[in-house]
């Protein structure tokens, strides 16, 4: 049980805290509640919206722009790539929630609840604050009841993660050979054939650079470019004018007085006996009866809680859940911790984890504050919404002057709004508006291109609305052949020395795999070894695919020496072993960390493997080809 509540308390409180983050940068929880829209993939018959999968794509791409600096250029970021890679982490995630929840995997909701209490972003003076969960929630467009479902749901699938995660065992005699491994050294030789070496040895005729240049005419074709007019609307441009009168003021502060008198909190007790495969419902029932016997006979609660509770969310506390409001717990135990008066013990209550017992100890209704104090939060929250009925009013009438009107000049003139102007950009996207991909797709649509129509309001992750209109278009063209001549024949010229170099690296390998001496191999081949003897796994200054190659290539014949290549682009790289100096065990003091990083290896792989394994076991149809995976 201990163990049980330190893994509570600490992977799967981040999980529940990264489950929040998502919820306040606007990804994540919504996919489980929208319906109506244009699907990417069904994971055994659930939805996964491509809405979704837009969004989060979008948000990689922004950040790897802002990564790359002030220069960044959109065209070096393949969307298409980011879709993929997201599409294929969301249906594994769907698939081992649908797993975590088949195979029994169920958080309390005591559990759910005492980490959500345990969340900063919801507590006020150190304490859980239900108004203030309440309130961060509806501000991000949440329902507590939902969001609670879903935590639960993730907390779940956080313990299958868990459970697989701690699967990878090593054994000592492993542990020894891999450190032993780890430890060997090599002589190694290395002779680089560079492909410069050749240029002056080969040609490229005028029929080869026609024949290339139509091989690969793609490669020659610029993308095709739009640049865009558009006039954008956001809710802080009416905060300014949206001041409410002393009226409002007051039935809004009315409005809170009766609200806060309503949202009472209720901090209870519990003690929860499981329903499960080694528990009968009788013999569950019978149990919880002789414990509610005692509790009835004055027997202290919280001791009989750390007695007999099976829930591991609150048997240490006593069974103590904290504060708490309407719509943290499954119906049935909410409908009986409301039916009870302070101090009062419930009858025994069945819910889907098993039997309740349930003792309220104290009820609080939130104490209101004077008209004075709430003034200011009072102004701002009817500002805000004074701001949002405008804002709605007027992206009503900018929708139908944009719709109506040819261009947006009038439409802006109308509204005293002026007209923006993007920098040109591809189907990958640009700055600015141009960074959203609902955007780019309807920039690129064809009612904009070929019909030059204004396009409807496009909400944007901000919060911002945009209507936009096709200013300038540039189809994809292919340059004429004159103009990359030049270039074609450089390239064939490139390719061509570079296949000698292969070819001269190729027969230094064979030579050495037939047994001819590094000397004599250097003299037929002109290459120049370099040596580095006694080459351990990680020696510095070596590149890692050189490194790699070294100790993939197996154990030299005595006399001789095994070999490979490996291009790097601008040479092919010969190396050759001629020595393998067996390794030792690290130390004992050391194994522990070769153990862990050999045993999350091994969990990551038979993670991998599982996932494999529920897809080809399910049904998992990619509806959007654009983003299937490859």
């Amino acid at each position: 049980m201990e163990s049980f509540r330190a893994m509570v308390r600490g992977w799967l409180g981040k999980s529940l805290l990264a489950l929040i983050v998502l919820v306040m940068a606007g990804t994540g929880i919504e996919m489980y509640f929208t319906g109506g829209q244009a699907v990417a993939a069904k994971v055994n018959g659930s939805e996964i919206p491509q809405a979704e999968v837009d969004r989060l794509a979008d948000r990689q791409r922004q950040q790897m722009l802002a990564q790359m600096g002030e220069n960044a250029d959109p065209a070096q970021v393949d969307v298409n790539r980011i879709r993929k890679a997201v599409l294929e982490d969301l249906i594994t995630r769907e698939l081992l929630s649908q797993q975590a929840q088949k195979i029994g995997y169920l958080i309390s909701d005591a559990s759910v609840m005492q980490q959500i209490s345990e969340v900063p972003a919801f507590q006020q003076d150190g304490k859980f604050n239900t108004a203030l969960y309440e309130q961060v929630l509806r501000q991000n467009g949440e329902d507590p009841k939902a969001f609670f479902a879903t935590a639960k749901q993730r907390l779940g699938y956080s313990l299958l993660i868990e459970g697989l995660n701690q699967s990878g065992l090593v054994t000592a005699p492993e542990l020894e050979r891999l450190s032993s491994l780890d430890n060997q050294k090599r002589d190694v030789h290395f002779a680089a054939v560079p492909s410069a070496r050749y240029l002056a040895e080969v040609s490229a005729s005028d029929a080869e650079v026609r024949t290339f240049y139509e091989a690969n005419r793609e490669r020659f074709t610029t993308p095709e470019t739009v640049a865009l007019e558009y006039l954008g609307l956001s809710r802080a441009d009416f905060l300014a004018s949206a001041v409410p009168d002393e009226a409002a003021l007051k039935a809004r502060y009315e409005e809170k007085v009766k609200a806060g008198s309503e949202n009472e909190q209720r901090q209870a007790q519990h003690i929860l006996i499981n329903v499960d495969d080694k528990t009968k419902e009788a013999d569950a029932l019978k149990k919880i009866q002789d414990v509610e016997k005692r509790a009835r006979a004055g027997e202290d609660f919280g001791k009989l809680a750390k007695e007999f509770s099976q829930d591991p969310g609150s048997v240490a506390n006593g069974g103590d859940l904290g504060l708490s409001s309407r719509g943290m717990f499954v119906a049935e135990f909410e409908k009986a911790l409301y039916s009870l008066k302070q101090g009062e013990i419930s009858a025994p209550v069945k819910t889907q984890y098993g039997y309740h017992l349930i003792r309220l100890n104290r009820i609080e209704t939130p104490a209101t504050e004077s008209f004075a104090a709430l003034r200011p939060e009072l102004e701002r929250e009817l500002r805000e919404a004074r701001a949002d009925e405008l804002f709605a009013e007027a992206i009503e009438k900018l929708d139908t002057a944009v719709y109506e009107a040819p261009d947006l000049k009038e439409p802006a003139e109308k509204s005293g709004r002026s007209i923006g102007v993007t920098a040109p950009f591809t189907r990958n996207g640009g700055a600015g508006i141009a960074a959203e991909r609902k955007v780019v797709d309807v920039a690129f649509s064809e009612e904009l291109v070929k019909e030059g129509k204004n396009s409807q309001g496009l909400h944007l992750e901000d919060g911002s609305v945009v209507w936009v209109r096709v200013k300038q278009h540039v189809p994809a063209t292919l340059r004429p052949l004159a103009e990359v001549t030049a270039e074609v024949r450089n390239q064939l010229l490139l390719d061509k020395a570079h296949a000698r170099a292969e070819a001269v690296a190729a027969a230094a390998v064979k030579a050495l795999g037939e047994g001819v001496s590094l000397a004599e191999v250097a003299a037929s081949q002109k290459l120049v070894w370099q040596d580095a003897l006694g080459m351990a796994r990680r020696t510095p200054g070596v590149p890692p695919e050189m490194l790699r190659l070294a100790y993939r290539l197996p154990h030299p014949a005595a006399g001789k020496v095994s070999a490979g290549s490996q291009d790097t682009g601008s040479a092919i790289v010969v190396v050759a072993v001629s020595k393998v100096i067996p390794g030792t065990p690290a130390p004992a003091a050391e194994l522990g960390q070769v153990r862990n990083a050999m045993s999350e290896s091994r969990s990551q792989q038979e993670m991998q493997d599982y996932v494999r394994f529920l897809r080809e076991k399910g049904k998992v149809v990619v509806k959007n080809t654009s983003v299937a995976a490859q």
